[in-house]
């Protein structure tokens, strides 16, 4: 299923941030003129603060933690290159969370509450969740509704319903020893367990459950098991790892090659997927089905001189400019104010 990642959407780094409970979240409230945007209105932690103010008593929580993909680190796919797309982009630079089968339930409307930073350099968020809690879903704070014409359709992403109650049967394979909670475990995204919802039509993106050593650090094994060794050889963080050595976290270092540009093919325009000479929903549709294998796969010079949003790659951001261009909101280069055709 690694030919979805590429739904997953472009990537927005926040290494620069900070660590508080609120550094990656100050793009929201999402604002859309002409649309009422659901937002989260609360963490967490102060969910549970005022249940326990109203109700007069404390819910017993379990922390969950996630690291959420930049389309760049976390667990490599089947091939041991590809990662998971990033979740970050210019409406979401954070997670939130949606639980239910306990008190207090997740708030009415998706995606829930705010997750708190863990690491912010890693895009490690927690989430204190009441130990009843049977279902959860990591998500990246946007409603993307079922709607494809929705302008945040292609903007939101979320992992399929983890059973968080106690672990299933095949994930005891994951704990050897059978852990009894997801209690400061980490759930990491698998690049070949990403597939599209029945229910939504949007990407839906499998993982795995680890338990979290801290600084980044994950692995198989609890440190109260008679496997474990030490957090060096039991780490699984892939990004911790350079020629074969457990190094830790290491900054990202800058790309020192200039970029190369070609001079496009004759006769074809950006955007303009199905070669009809139009930009129109239709080119969008193309792309998406380009990418899920719906459709056979043009020649990639053809795809790089069509290529929406100027990356290089064809992706589900190239949809969403075309969706971006075609509602006015900005010209196919991505620059404001939109301006129309002479």
């Amino acid at each position: 299923m690694k030919k979805f990642i590429s739904i997953l959407l472009a990537v927005m780094l926040v290494a620069s941030l900070t660590i508080s409970s609120s550094a990656l979240y100050n793009v929201w409230p999402i604002e859309i003129e002409g649309y009422d945007v659901p937002v989260i209105a609360k963490t967490s932690d102060e969910a549970l603060a005022e249940y326990a103010a109203e109700a007069g008593e404390t819910p017993s929580t379990y922390k969950y933690l996630f690291q959420v993909p930049d389309g760049k680190h976390g667990m490599r796919g089947a091939d041991g290159v590809t990662v998971a797309g990033s979740w970050f982009n210019e409406y979401s630079q954070g997670a939130g969370i949606y639980w239910w089968g306990s008190a207090p339930a997740a708030c009415e409307e998706w995606a829930g509450y705010q997750a708190l930073v863990e690491d912010a350099k890693q895009n490690i968020f927690y989430s204190n969740v009441p130990v009843e809690a049977t279902t959860i879903i990591f998500n990246n704070g946007i409603d993307g509704t079922k709607d494809p014409d929705w302008p945040l359709f292609t903007k939101a992403a979320q992992t399929v319903n983890i059973p968080s109650e106690y672990p299933d049967p095949d994930e005891y394979a994951t704990m050897p020893e059978g852990a009894d909670s997801f209690d400061n475990c980490i759930f990491i995204i698998d690049p070949d367990q990403i597939s599209i919802s029945e229910f939504s039509g949007m990407p839906t993106c499998g993982g795995t459950w680890y338990f979290y050593y801290g600084d980044g650090c994950y692995g198989i094994y609890a440190k109260d098991s008679a496997n474990f060794t030490t957090v060096e050889e039991q780490c699984c963080n892939p990004d911790h790892y350079k020629d074969g050595v457990h190094v830790g976290y290491q900054e990202d270092e800058p790309s020192t090659e200039p970029p190369t540009e070609e001079p496009p093919l004759v006769g074809l325009f950006r955007g303009d997927y199905d070669n009809d000479k139009d930009i129109t929903i239709m080119d969008a549709t193309r792309a998406q089905n380009i990418i899920a294998e719906l459709t056979e796969r043009p020649d990639e010079d053809f795809l790089k001189v069509i290529d929406a949003d100027g990356d290089g790659e064809l992706t589900i951001m190239d949809a969403t400019r075309i969706q971006n261009f075609l509602a006015e909101l900005c010209n196919m280069d991505g620059s404001k104010p939109f301006v129309p055709a002479a």
